[in-house]
Parts: C-alpha cells; sequence; structure tokens
C-alpha cells in the first residue's frame, strides 16, 4: 500500500514541479525606472510659433522618447505636460493629483495660474510626438495667463515632460526627464473676429461692446454690420451741433492708444460725404502695435439725418465702405410665407435701434391648416443661421396665444394645429433667446 502511495503521488509532484517552472519563465510587466525624454538637437534655440494672415498654424514641435524599461515589448500611450520650470513639475508632483486631465491642469500656484499643464487633446503610441502648434501654444498661454490683451510674443522658458502608461497596468505609469527650452508662443484665434464701434454712438466709451462689425470668416479681416447711428442735435442756447455720426473701430477694447482702426492715424475727425446712392467709400489706417496711437480718426458726417449703415471694412486692402439701409432684421420661414427661403416677405423688424428685439405681423393664409415655422437671422440656407425652439418646445396648442419659448441655435420649426387667428405676431428676443407668439386681427 505504501508503495502505491508513493506512486500516487509521483505525478503530483512533477505537475507542481512544472508548474512552477512555467511561472517562472513567462514574461512579465516589470515596473519601470527609466524613461527617457531626448533632448531636441536645437533646445538651445527659441522655438517660435506664428499663424499665417488667415490664423493657420505655421509651426508645429516633434519630440521623441525611449521607451521605459518595462522588459518586454508593448505600446504605452504617451502624454505630454508642460510647466513654466521643472519647479512646477516638483510642485504638481507634491499636489494631490487624480489622474484626471481636466482636474490636475486646475492646480494652481500661488499666481492663480497652472503649476503644470498636460495638453488635453493629445495622445500618442509612437515614440516620436508631433505636437501641432496650436496646442502646444495653447499650452504655453494657459501657464503664463497669455490672452489677446497682454501678450506681445515674448519669449519665455518651458519645461516639457512626458507621461508612459500602458492600459489597465498602473503599475506601468512612469514619468519622463524633463527637457528645457525658450519658446515665442502666439495666440491661436478660433473664433471670428470683431471691431467694435467706438464714438459718439456709444458715448466714446472705450469698453463698449454691443455695436461691432463681425468678421465674415475666421481670417478673411473683412468685417460687416449693419448699425444704427442716430441723427446728429442741433446745439441750443448757443452750444455747438451734437454731432452723433462720429466714431471709429477698435479691434480690442480697453486702451485707447491701441488697436485702433480709422479714418487716419492722427487722433482727428475726417469729414465724409455720400453719394447719390447713399455710398461712401475710403481708405482705413490702424495701430500695428500696442501704445503707437495710430488709426484713431474718426468718421465723421456733419448733415446726418439718422438710419441704419451697412458697413463692411477690409484690413486686408485697407478699404472702408459705408451704404445707407434699412433697419436690421430677421425673417419668419413657414406655411404661411411660402416656405421660401430666399423670400423676405415676412421680416421682423428691429423694435428699436440696438435693441437686438426683432417683432413682425404677417397674415395667416390658412388658419384652419394651423401654423408651422422656423426663424432665419439670414436668408438663403436652410442649413445655417437658423434660431429655433428648444428641444420640447417645438408645438404648442393655443388657438391664438400668447405662447412664450426659449430659443437656441436649434434647426427646427414651431408649430401649432390649433391656430384660429388670422394673423400671427412674432416677437423674438436675442438677448434673452426667447420667443413670443400671439394671434392678431
Amino acid at each position: 500500500m505504501k508503495k502505491i502511495s508513493y506512486l500516487m503521488a509521483l505525478p503530483v509532484l512533477l505537475g507542481a514541479c512544472f508548474t512552477s517552472c512555467k511561472e517562472d519563465t513567462q514574461p512579465r510587466l516589470e515596473v519601470p525606472t527609466e524613461f527617457v525624454l531626448n533632448t531636441p538637437a536645437m533646445a538651445d534655440q527659441t522655438y517660435i510659433f506664428r499663424a499665417d494672415e488667415s490664423y493657420q498654424n505655421l509651426n508645429d514641435i516633434t519630440f521623441t522618447v525611449s521607451q521605459p524599461n518595462y522588459g518586454l515589448g508593448c505600446v504605452p500611450t504617451y502624454t505630454v505636460q508642460l510647466a513654466k520650470s521643472e519647479a512646477g513639475f516638483a510642485a504638481w508632483d507634491e499636489a494631490e493629483t487624480t489622474g484626471n486631465v481636466e482636474t490636475d491642469n486646475a492646480i494652481l500656484g500661488d499666481d492663480g495660474l497652472p503649476l503644470a499643464y498636460t495638453l488635453p487633446a493629445f495622445t500618442s503610441t509612437s515614440a516620436v510626438l508631433n505636437i501641432d502648434g496650436t496646442s502646444f501654444c495653447e499650452a504655453v498661454n494657459t501657464l503664463y495667463g497669455f490672452d489677446m490683451d497682454n501678450y506681445n510674443n515674448e519669449v519665455v522658458p518651458v519645461s516639457v515632460r512626458v507621461h508612459a502608461a500602458i492600459d489597465n497596468a498602473p503599475q506601468s505609469r512612469i514619468w519622463s526627464n524633463a527637457v528645457n527650452i525658450s519658446v515665442s508662443s502666439y495666440i491661436p484665434v478660433k473664433d471670428p473676429g470683431k471691431l467694435y464701434l467706438i464714438g459718439q454712438p456709444t458715448g466714446w466709451d472705450i469698453n463698449a461692446d454691443k455695436v461691432y462689425l463681425e468678421e465674415t470668416g475666421i481670417g478673411t479681416k473683412i468685417y460687416f454690420g449693419n448699425v444704427f447711428i442716430p441723427a446728429n442735435e442741433p446745439g441750443v442756447d448757443g452750444k455747438d451741433d451734437l454731432i452723433n455720426f462720429q466714431f471709429r473701430f477698435y479691434s480690442q477694447l480697453g486702451d485707447w492708444e491701441s488697436f485702433a482702426v480709422g479714418s487716419q492715424n492722427e487722433d482727428n475727425p475726417v469729414d465724409i460725404t455720400f453719394d447719390s446712392e447713399g455710398v461712401f467709400n475710403g481708405p482705413v489706417f490702424m495701430s500695428v502695435e500696442k501704445g503707437d496711437k495710430l488709426g484713431k480718426g474718426s468718421w465723421q458726417d456733419k448733415t446726418w439725418t439718422g438710419g441704419n449703415l451697412e458697413i463692411t471694412v477690409n484690413l486686408k486692402d485697407m478699404t472702408i465702405k459705408m451704404q445707407k439701409a434699412e433697419g436690421k432684421k430677421i425673417y419668419a420661414i413657414g406655411n404661411f410665407q411660402g416656405w421660401d427661403i430666399s423670400k423676405d416677405n415676412c421680416a421682423l423688424a428691429e423694435t428699436a435701434p440696438n435693441s437686438n428685439i426683432y417683432e413682425g405681423t404677417f397674415d395667416v393664409t390658412d388658419p384652419a391648416g394651423g401654423i408651422e415655422f422656423a426663424i432665419y437671422t439670414e436668408l438663403g440656407n436652410w442649413d445655417a443661421n437658423f434660431v429655433g425652439p428648444k428641444e420640447g418646445e417645438e408645438k404648442f396648442s393655443v388657438a391664438s396665444g400668447p405662447y412664450k419659448a426659449s430659443v437656441m441655435a436649434r434647426k427646427a420649426n414651431f408649430k401649432s394645429e390649433q391656430w384660429t387667428a388670422p394673423k400671427v405676431k412674432v416677437n423674438v428676443d436675442l438677448n434673452s433667446y426667447t420667443i413670443t407668439i400671439e394671434g392678431a386681427e
């Protein structure tokens, strides 16, 4: 019996030996201790980032790394973090980090700015890290608090390091060494620009932001707007006339001596006259650097009797066109209008100059069929410039109103199948983003 027991135990012992040997020889992920961010060949020179005339980025930046010593072949994911100095990394490391980019980027230093900043939109599985200049500059600008108002292409120190990690393997995480470079960034432009009208119509307030021309597209440098200029007012009790038609433009607010776009460089008005078709064409002058006091001449018309102007400023050709125009309008497009996106027969006019509130009353051709319509700020394109109801507020059951709802930039229609009134009155307030619909006789 003892022999049988020994023989029965032998396979178990051999199996245990083979299992132990297999575990010892399997490749496994080692906790990394080395991860090198290579010093770029041009690290001792200044990295200059700029955009072209259309605000498109001209410069990218590339770093290379040597993969961490994981002990086996694997593909980590790399992210890139910047700081003003290596001391910023050290202070950030001591803070309580979460592993969430948005939260960790909000860890601030004594200056109220991020201690370190991880590029939120950049990851790579390649050891060659190609970073577009826009993303890199946005990170540098965030670290230093740079924006359009306070930056002048100055050169600043930037420390760079890289984080490596393998999915579902927390032990794989490791930071590289830091590399220090010098950077001259730029401020990326994400939205069309504005030219703010500053002058008598806005009370000569350098911070007035309600009346402006808007760039027709990012980088076009062509600005357009429909603005109301009040009539000049005759002087009383021996006082001079009040010339309300006197203004210039600013691309940024808050600084009288910078960012001006005007009729001449000198700070004096230039008298203009409109031709028989109500058009004025002329040159523009502008500030080219902060504090240069250029472009401060105003346009002035001493005969102005009040009304709207369509103004186009072209900063490529350095020209301005002003044309007398009707007041601002938006448009109701619907079944009582013929569903014609190019037709202005149901326009809502601005209730008062620069109020941004629009109103119109329209005949309902077939009240029994109900009403259905959308609001457009411009004609000609079904897929742009729409103002529609919030989701869930499209249909309303009132027969003649009033019905009030919120509006937003959404392509959707207002609809009432119970409408009975012969007319519909529509009021759209683009300050509070609300619409009021009611019947009228």
